[in-house]
């Protein structure tokens, strides 16, 4: 899924939902007349091909929440965790197959007519079940959980929204994962704290920058000439550390990762190398 179809996955939730809000009004003539009733409410057309495609959508915004903010795929997890909302569209979705298939066996209006005519008795000798026979669903829960899917989607189609406005030909800030980078700043802290040669004084500056750029990573619109500027500053100094070299690789791979997912390549192939510190900073760099 890309990013402009987030939206149209949100449509098609909100069109499921009405058809359950439906099939819940209707109960009562659903169970009397059969399921195949439920084909014929206002939202059912809609519905049945949104229907189709919920899985596979699901599964597709998820992967895409997990590369561009992990937090919405956690959420998006834990609803479906608790409320098991995919399994019971899957299995609503299957009764509305089934009911689709006993109508498309009568063989022509008239007899369809017929057996229509003789549902409501043979309703009446069969023994009581729910819309759904003996599959055991919540429709109630089932529409609450797609309100809250509904949710959740909507505002991460916001969020890649925004990211993206400040995208141009060069400079595409939008494919960037916020939290690879705080992953990786995180890794250098831990990695800067084990070098016995940095002063107290000069360990404490290069952590503020770190934390500073984790900071503005996690921040709604990332400036990240700002987080670059920060991570050169301390790629330049633990480049010369001999024991601080795991620090050095992970900043140089987290500069590599900025880079190297917004910014065309001819313009990358013109900023230097962070390992060494004699090569001058990136342009808009003020913190030096």
């Amino acid at each position: 899924m890309e990013w402009y179809e987030i939206e149209g996955f949100k449509k098609r939730i909100a069109e499921i939902e009405q058809f359950l809000i439906e099939i819940a009004a209707n109960e009562e003539r659903i169970a009397f007349n059969g399921f195949r009733y439920a084909l014929s409410l206002p939202a059912a057309e809609a519905a049945i091909k949104s229907l189709r495609t919920f899985n596979e959508d699901f599964s597709s915004v998820r992967r895409l929440m997990q590369r561009i903010d992990k937090s919405y795929a956690d959420e998006l997890h834990q609803l479906e965790g608790n409320g098991k909302v995919v399994e019971e569209v899957a299995l609503i979705e299957l009764q509305i197959r089934m009911a689709m298939a006993r109508t498309a066996t009568t063989s022509s209006i008239s007899a369809a007519s017929k057996v229509f005519s003789l549902v409501p008795f043979l309703s009446k000798m069969a023994p009581t079940k729910g819309i759904f026979g003996e599959t055991q669903i919540s429709l109630q829960r089932t529409i609450i959980n797609l309100g809250r899917m509904k949710s959740i989607v909507g505002m991460f189609s916001d969020y890649v929204t925004n990211r993206r406005v400040d995208d141009d030909e060069v400079f595409k800030p939008s494919n960037i994962s916020a939290e690879r980078v705080v992953e990786l700043i995180d890794i250098a802290l831990t990695e800067l704290e084990g070098s016995a040669s940095l002063p107290a004084k000069e360990l404490l500056r290069l952590q503020s920058y770190l934390l500073e750029a984790k900071k503005e990573a996690l921040s709604a619109k990332p400036s990240w000439s700002k987080i670059i500027g920060a991570l050169v500053i301390v790629a330049a100094v633990t480049s010369g550390l001999a024991d601080a070299p795991g620090a050095a690789r992970t900043i140089k791979e987290a500069i590599e990762y900025v880079l190297g997912t917004s910014i065309a390549k001819p313009l990358r192939d013109l900023i230097p190398s962070p390992s060494n510190p004699n090569e001058p900073v990136l342009p808009g760099d003020t913190t030096a």
